[in-house]
This record gives C-alpha cells, structure tokens and sequence, in this order.
C-alpha cells in the first residue's frame, strides 16, 4: 500500500511534467510564414523586391549558431547573385572602352578591376531573417531587399562619389599650379575607384528601372569627370620629376622663403617640371644652401639686406651635377623693416636660382 508521502511525490512529479511540457513543444517558436514559397511570392513579389532563401541541416558536431550563420551567408549569397545576374542582364560597365596612351590604358584596367570588386560585394541594406527548426534540426534563413531602397541608396551612392571625384581634381589642380604634380597626380589616383561604384550603381538603377534618366543616372557628369581625369593623369605622367632640398638661415636661425616659392616659380616659368616629395623618384634634384649674408642701414631709415646661395643641380638620367653660381640679391625696405628687406632679398635669389636651373632642365 502507498503511503501518502509517496504518493505526493509520483503526483509532483506528474505536475512538473505538465508543466514542463508546453515549454518543450513550443521551444522552437511558431515557424514564420516566409518558410512558405508561395507565401514568400506573395509577401515580397518579385517585382518589388530582391530576395534569397537557403535551408540548412545541422550536421553532427556543429552548434545552433553555426549553422544559423551558415544559412544567413547562404541567403544573402543568392540574394546577392540574382542582383548581380539582374545587372549583368541589362547592361555591363566593364566592357567601358578606353583607348589610347599607356596611362589610359592603366587607367581602364584599373577600373574595370575596380567594377568587377564592386558588383560582388553583398547587396547594402538587405534584411535576414531566420528560423531553427528543432525536430528536423533544420535552420531556414531568408535575405531580402526592396527595390525602392536599393534605388534611393544608390543613387546617393552615385552624386557622394562624383562630388569626391570633383573635389580631387579641384585640390589636383591648385597643387599643379604651385608645382607640386606628384601630389597632384596621387590626388586623382585616389579617386580612380570611385567610378567603378558609380558605374555598379548606374548598372544596378538601369536594371531596376530601364526608364531612369540621366538626371538619376549622372551619365554626362560621370564621363566628363571620367575623362578629365584620364587626361589630367596623362599630363602629369609625361612632366619632368624635381626634387627639391632647401636649407635657409638668417643669423644661424632657419627660416622658409625659397623653398615655398620655387615650386611655384619653376611651374611660371616654363619647367613643364613636377616636385615630388621623393628624391628617388626625381629625374633632378636640387639643392640649395641659402643665408642671409648682412643687412646695412641707409638714409631715411631705409635699410638693405643681402643674401647668397650655394646650389646643385643633379641630373639622375646622366647621374652627373652642375653647380651653376647665383649672383648675391638685395632687398631693401622702408621705415627700418629689416624683416621685409630680408624677405625681399631671399624672394630675389629665389627668381635667381630659377633663371640658372630652368634652362639646365630643358636642355
């Protein structure tokens, strides 16, 4: 016969079953509606968004979580792969020709190189959303995206990237100007990449939409900058490459006057030259010792300095140097400036020295 303590314990345990019970069954939660293909279809039709679906068994040894990452890479894989089959349907910026120099031809490789990289990037903004299915330790993963956000982010992709590219050759130019090319040339090398997502961009709008215009898709504006830059390079590839070494004092103190203004006198005067910041790269290198040598007072409280220069002029092609001598300038200024006189004189040896180097140079 049971006694009443053994039978309390058989009924809570009975109890605990129970409850123990809906727990187990609905631990793996009620399976989404998207697990449905005809469901999928309906919920996000084709026509209005892109989508990728992958079902996963977990195979023995391998956790929940893996396997549920698996089954998101597998999702957006596909989801990725028909956006890319969709774009490379309706038209394909790598085939873009560009024909000519050999900078040009660089440049095209570079850029197709650059839209291929582009178009096998994951899709941005795509949503995952997945489901482990616990009695059949299967894990279901669907990826999707809509077009209308595909086109809203691309298209700023498209105007972001050409303003990057026009600023570029904006800072290119001002730096060719004060004769610095190698930098000028760096500036338009950096942005060479930006094409490329803008041309994957254009491809991905066209595809959406046959219909999207040239407003949208910047197609003018792109292959203005495109060539600009094409041709900006070229001209910077064919200068001369200078490398310029400037030491300067004043009463044993170092001071900056020639090595800011020759970049720019070599450019005015007709170096056809660029500066580089690498002495290795450079096909001259000059160097220039300047001092002031004295300054004296005159009447009226003018005063008058003088300076001088000891320069070299390095020919890396014929690996020999000249040392062409520089006449002693002078600068003079009112009210007692001897700042200004001083300036003046190393802004006079500075004109000085371009003279001498100039037709070195070119010959």
């Amino acid at each position: 016969m049971q006694t009443w303590k053994s039978m309390r314990k058989r009924i809570n345990s009975f109890i605990i079953t129970l409850l123990l019970f809906p727990c187990a069954a609905l631990a793996q939660g009620t399976a989404p509606t998207w697990i449905d293909s005809d469901v999928r279809s309906l919920q996000y039709p084709p026509d209005t968004y892109y989508s990728g679906f992958s079902e996963v068994a977990v195979v023995r040894g391998e956790g929940q979580e893996k396997a549920i990452d698996r089954a998101k890479q597998k999702a957006v894989g596909e989801l990725s792969d028909r956006v890319r089959v969709m774009i490379n349907s309706e038209k394909s910026s790598v085939d873009v020709s560009i024909s000519g120099s050999d900078m040009e031809e660089q440049i095209r490789s570079k850029f197709s190189s650059m839209v291929k990289t582009a178009s096998q990037t994951e899709v941005t903004g795509s949503q995952v959303e997945t489901y482990y299915d616990i009695s059949k330790r299967t894990v279901y993963a669907f990826a999707y995206v809509s077009r209308k956000q595909l086109r809203n982010y691309y298209q700023q992709q498209i105007s972001l990237y050409l303003n990057k590219v026009e600023s570029a050759l904006q800072t290119a130019g001002e730096l060719a100007e004060k004769g610095y090319k190698m930098r000028a040339r760096k500036q338009c090398e950096s942005v060479v990449d930006a094409f490329a997502v803008v041309a994957y961009s254009q491809d991905l709008l066209t595809a959406i939409d046959g219909k999207t215009d040239d407003n949208t898709l910047q197609q003018s504006r792109s292959e203005r900058l495109r060539n600009t830059i094409i041709q900006t390079l070229t001209d910077l590839e064919n200068s001369i490459y200078i490398y310029v070494e400037c030491t300067e004092t004043v009463n044993g103190q170092t001071v900056v006057h020639i090595g800011d203004r020759l970049p720019g006198l070599l450019t005015e005067q007709g170096c056809e030259c660029s500066i580089t910041d690498m002495q290795g790269e450079a096909d001259y290198v000059i160097k220039v010792d300047a001092r002031l040598a004295r300054c004296n007072d005159a009447p009226d409280n003018v005063v008058f300095c003088y300076a001088n220069a000891t320069i070299s002029v390095y020919n890396a092609r014929t690996q020999k140097t000249q040392m062409p001598k520089i006449a002693e300038t002078k600068g003079g200024w009112t009210g007692g400036n001897k700042a200004k006189a001083i300036e003046e004189a190393f802004d006079e040896l500075a004109e000085s020295i371009v003279e001498k180097v100039i037709p070195m140079i070119k010959n």
